[in-house]
């Protein structure tokens, strides 16, 4: 799902698992509503997607904000590769 549109307004997407929840809320919502609901945050509310989502009125299952167990070794396992490179530079 292309989410440039979303993010050009201001949507912060910081991580996998807010990429998911964007996407249940524009599947659940619509990206209209999901606009709306980021123009509609109070005061100096940043437009995480949490945030969002608080203002819809929508919760985001635990299915779609819990990291897959792949997505999550593949993550480990890029963490252990910076980490190695980092104790091989600093001998």
């Amino acid at each position: 799902m292309d989410f440039s549109a979303l993010i050009a307004v201001g949507i912060i997407v910081d991580s996998e698992r807010d990429r998911r929840a964007l996407e249940f809320l524009v599947t659940v919502c619509g990206t209209e509503v999901v606009l709306r609901g980021c123009a509609e945050l109070p005061g100096r509310t940043r437009p995480y997607v949490s945030n969002i989502a608080k203002a819809l009125g929508v919760v985001i299952p635990d299915e779609v904000a819990v990291t897959p167990r792949e997505e999550g070794r593949r993550q480990l396992a890029e963490i252990k590769k910076l980490l190695g490179q980092t104790v091989k530079r600093s001998r």
